[in-house]
């Protein structure tokens, strides 16, 4: 595991690196309000002696630089951006792993720049929210996240610690760390997210302006959905989601892992990363 940070125009972009660069790479992408090392690090030690990995902080998270407007998040930007900065760290083509809206941006750079993609790995992403969610109306969401937003401001690390307990069945201290790593200390000495309300809200807009199902028709790569299986509300969305991703995409896997909730690479990485192992291995 090496941490690297590289400087660009538009400001610090860091990234963690695993395994041998020989080997096959996947560029990991994490979920909202995230990072790398919360999203992949339990992950990405079953995959390192297989792969080359390359795990980034995406914009506005972890210690990568935010961007200045709205529409930089938008993913037909975002994907412009990882696109540059790929071709500083890493040589194409690679495999693009994201998880949740990491999985909806490696959907949508897939789409763009299809030439730089092996295969797409989507982890309980891009495939459910918001269009297959009728009561996820606009407004519903960008209201609710602009609400946790302003009220997740915690005094001690404990306080979201014990929130963030009831994400996964296997909390431990590394999980602890996990957490630790997507808060900040602010001049008060209360603790709160380091993806800033900006960043957080311009990206609940991307997910209405630019649809995952929209991107579908595009993707002419082999493609692996795997997702959870919590809460068992969401099935119909999964379901309808999952037929749109068959009925778009020729070349498509969908596997669920069991007992898993939306963070199922802390659920069950040594599953997830031999589903991932065996679908690599079949298919290329």
């Amino acid at each position: 595991m090496q941490n690297h940070e590289i400087e660009t125009e538009q400001g610090t972009v860091n990234y963690i690196e695993y395994g041998d660069m020989n080997r096959p790479t996947i560029v990991c992408l994490h979920g909202l309000a995230g990072n790398g090392l919360y999203s992949f690090d339990e992950l990405s030690g079953y995959l390192e002696d297989h792969f080359h990995l390359i795990v980034l902080d995406m914009p506005g998270h972890g210690k990568t630089s935010p961007l200045p407007n709205e529409e930089d998040y938008f993913y037909s930007n975002l994907a412009k951006w990882l696109k540059d900065i790929l071709s500083i760290i890493t040589r194409t083509p690679f495999f693009i792993m994201g998880h949740s809206w990491g999985a909806d941006m490696a959907l949508h750079f897939t789409r763009h720049f299809p030439d730089n993609v092996q295969g797409l790995i989507l982890l309980d992403g891009a495939f459910t929210f918001p269009q297959n969610q009728p009561e996820m109306t606009f407004d519903y969401a960008y209201s609710g996240w602009t609400g946790y937003m302003d009220k997740s401001v915690y005094q001690t690390e404990n306080d979201f610690f014990s929130e963030y307990q009831g994400f996964t069945q296997n909390w431990d201290s590394r999980r602890e760390n996990y957490v630790r790593s997507i808060f900040g200390k602010r001049n008060d000495n209360q603790y709160e997210l380091i993806a800033s309300k900006h960043t957080v809200l311009s990206i609940i807009r991307a997910f209405y302006e630019e649809p995952f199902a929209e991107a579908y028709p595009f993707i002419e790569v082999p493609t692996i959905l795997i997702h959870a299986e919590h809460p068992k509300e969401l099935n119909e969305a999964r379901n309808k989601g999952i037929s749109q991703l068959k009925d778009a995409i020729e070349d498509v896997t969908v596997l669920s892992i069991p007992d898993s909730a939306h963070l199922l690479q802390w659920d069950h990485p040594d599953q997830l990363s031999t589903l991932i192992k065996k679908w690599i291995s079949e298919r290329f």
